[in-house]
């Protein structure tokens, strides 16, 4: 990663398995980072075509917001991108963040309306909030979109700071695309909770460089000291901010310049690198163990029958509709969590194994101050 940097630096491949290397890139997704690198030092066809495919994908991803975005203007809706290319905009090159759907947020005063207007439009409808509360999912044309009427999950507000940063939104561009984004406070407050959310399921590297270069860009120690450590302090925020930047500093190239973090303790520095390693993006590594070993976090974290009633509450549709049902929703999650469990068919030294790394995330959660 020092190649985010303004720096020089060499890159040497003695000794390096390029297809281990290829594999842990795709896994952590952020090939689109270290193709253009190995490219430069020796020609390879499954990177040449890793990057090929990087650049189309990007150009896609920007068409599809260029269409979300005049659909939306035209319509006087105000919006910001969340993460994606809000993100990417603090890449040394924008193109190389490999995106996944379109976040987007609207007021919550617009969010009926927007959601004719997709519908109106050949978007369609993958999943409604009834599924999830805080967002609608669409499709067009093969790609994602997440449509918020908020951002924030229920065991952290930042929904204040987030609503007066749609409100006081900015115009960047990448090349000759443009999108309104949050300001800086926002956006990162956006993008490390963002990392706290996936540190509870499968946090990768995607998520932590989107972090580490918001950082470079944005968070020097003036800026941390003037605004952005009080607001992370008060939202639970602080300790994992300043673990995750010494962490970046250590492992991966970010400038020493950035002296806010330096207090971090660099024991949790090397078990928060090594989460991630285990991990991968979105807990991809763990495959079907992932599943369980999240369940257990959780549980672990909230209890075993206030973890069954909050999850009941949120995934049962009926409850929803009929309130009257509350008390039963934990039976419900019970019932749920078991057939999922069947599902994954892990076997008993497998499943030991997924409870022993939940046991060490929520040990990991508890030090980060977010358990």
């Amino acid at each position: 990663n020092c190649s985010q940097f303004e720096t020089s630096s060499s890159v040497v491949l003695d000794d390096v398995d390029l297809d281990d290397l290829y594999n842990e890139a795709s896994h952590q997704a952020v090939l689109g980072i270290i193709a253009p690198m190995i490219l430069e030092i020796q020609p390879d066809s499954k990177w040449e075509d890793a990057h090929y495919r990087q650049m189309a994908s990007f150009i896609r991803y920007c068409h599809a917001e260029e269409e979300l975005k005049e659909l939306l203007y035209n319509n006087k809706v105000q919006f910001v991108v969340l993460k994606g290319n809000a993100a990417a905009i603090s890449y040394k090159e924008p193109s190389y963040r490999t995106m996944g759907d379109i976040d987007f947020l609207v007021d919550g005063n617009d969010f009926d309306r927007t959601k004719r207007l997709l519908f109106d439009n050949g978007y369609a409808m993958v999943a409604d909030s009834d599924k999830h509360p805080r967002h609608v999912v669409y499709s067009k044309n093969g790609v994602e979109f997440e449509l918020h009427r908020k951002f924030s999950h229920e065991d952290i507000d930042i929904e204040k700071e987030v609503i007066f940063g749609l409100k006081e939104c900015i115009e960047v561009k990448i090349d000759d695309h443009s999108f309104p984004m949050l300001p800086p406070l926002a956006n990162g407050l956006v993008l490390l909770d963002h990392m706290r959310m996936h540190l509870k399921s499968g946090l990768g590297l995607r998520q932590v460089v989107d972090w580490m270069m918001y950082v470079y860009r944005n968070l020097d120690d003036e800026f941390w000291e003037s605004s952005f450590r009080s607001v992370a302090a008060s939202k639970g925020l602080e300790v994992l901010a300043v673990t995750a930047t010494r962490m970046c500093q250590i492992y991966l190239g970010l400038p020493l310049s950035f002296t806010w973090c330096s207090s971090a303790d660099e024991k949790i520095c090397k078990e928060l690198m090594e989460c991630l390693l285990v991990s991968g993006n979105f807990g991809r590594k763990n495959g079907s163990g992932n599943f369980v070993e999240t369940v257990t976090t959780s549980i672990r974290r909230e209890g075993l029958f206030r973890w069954l009633q909050m999850a009941g509450e949120h995934n049962w549709a009926a409850y929803r509709k009929h309130h009257w049902l509350k008390p039963f929703c934990w039976i419900y999650q019970a019932f749920r969590y078991a057939g999922q469990g069947l599902k994954t068919g892990r076997k008993g030294k497998e499943l030991l194994g997924d409870l022993d790394r939940s046991k060490e995330r929520y040990e990991l959660l508890k030090k980060l101050g977010i358990s």
